[in-house]
């Protein structure tokens, strides 16, 4: 057995059904070593779902990484348990998709154990206030708020009352309504706030909520996009709009998004993850963000609401779903 296949084994052994090995290609010659990529995700949903497959395609013509894909599904003890055994297994590179696991991640790098890479985290300041010298970099999927909340408006004139769900154990999302009570009320909008703890909170929350707004924004919000389709189903019976921040989320209902596109964001996340393999430094590596947003817009979805989507607010659209006919 060549060295290659006794390392992939071991590690594969010590993991048990933790890890699931992602690899594009067979092993290649055994003069050069496997690397393998350990990855934690937040929690199964498009946005995050497409980050992962981004990075999976970036090495998918490559025989010499492997990556190690783990999702913790929103538990802050599960990715606990994840992040330790990829720290046990030596000190590795580490990737992680979300806010949460990142910050699960991030002791273990600043303690120089392991070399992190973020993706798809809002804001990294919930990370920390400096990342200089903590083995951390990354990815960001922030893209400015105020963009966002003029579509809205340019699709729904009348727009006065707009709802939002969010986690309040979630940083990232708690950040983003702090900056959206500024943006809202400069656009004469009232920012109506429903906060939650966990999944089983949105029930009650989107059904108090709905009775109270214009239309709902999903913003960056792990848990709560996890249940867009039942958010949506709440809402077309209310006939108010979702918009969402996740453009992968506009065929599940949702009337618009003015967003990054994720599998781009998995693309940069995985050119990152090379330049550390090739040998450079993570701290010499600056956080990167979005190049570009894409807007998404569904004609039916607006149709069943009974909206007319503006012409100009459809030219800009980089994606029409449906038809108004």
């Amino acid at each position: 057995m060549s060295k290659n296949r006794i390392m992939l084994t071991t590690i594969v052994a010590l993991s048990g059904c933790w890890v699931n090995f992602v690899d594009g290609t067979e092993a290649t010659s055994s003069e050069r070593p496997v690397q393998i990529v350990y990855i934690c995700k937040a929690v199964e949903h498009e946005a995050l779902d497409s980050v992962t497959k981004g990075i999976q395609d970036y090495f998918a013509n490559n025989r010499n990484v492997r990556l190690g894909i783990n999702t913790c599904q929103g538990n802050q003890a599960l990715a606990a348990q994840i992040i330790s055994r990829f720290v046990n297994h030596g000190k590795g590179l580490v990737v992680t998709i979300g806010t949460m696991p990142t910050q699960v991640a991030f002791k273990y790098a600043k303690e120089k154990r392991i070399k992190l890479i973020f993706s798809s985290v809002t804001n990294p300041d919930t990370i920390a206030l400096s990342l200089k010298d903590t083995n951390t970099t990354g990815v960001s999927n922030f893209v400015a708020l105020k963009p966002q909340l003029e579509i809205f408006k340019k699709i729904q004139p009348n727009l006065k009352k707009l709802g939002i769900i969010f986690n309040t154990g979630e940083a990232n999302s708690v950040d983003i309504v702090e900056k959206l009570r500024i943006i809202a009320q400069e656009l004469g909008i009232e920012l109506v706030e429903q906060g939650i703890q966990k999944a089983s909170d949105i029930p009650q929350a989107i059904n108090t909520l709905s009775k109270r707004v214009d239309a709902v924004f999903i913003s960056n919000d792990n848990t709560s996009l996890c249940a867009i389709p039942f958010i949506v189903r709440v809402c077309n019976k209310a006939k108010i709009p979702v918009y969402v921040s996740d453009t992968d989320q506009v065929e599940k209902g949702c009337l618009a998004s003015l967003g990054p596109n994720q599998y781009d964001i998995g693309k940069q996340t995985g050119a990152i993850v090379a330049k550390i393999l090739q040998g450079q430094d993570v701290n010499n590596i600056s956080v990167e963000y979005p190049t570009s947003t894409e807007l998404f817009i569904n004609l039916n979805a607006a149709k069943l609401l009974g909206i007319t989507v503006p012409e100009g607010a459809l030219k800009q659209a980089q994606k029409v779903i449906g038809s108004s006919e």
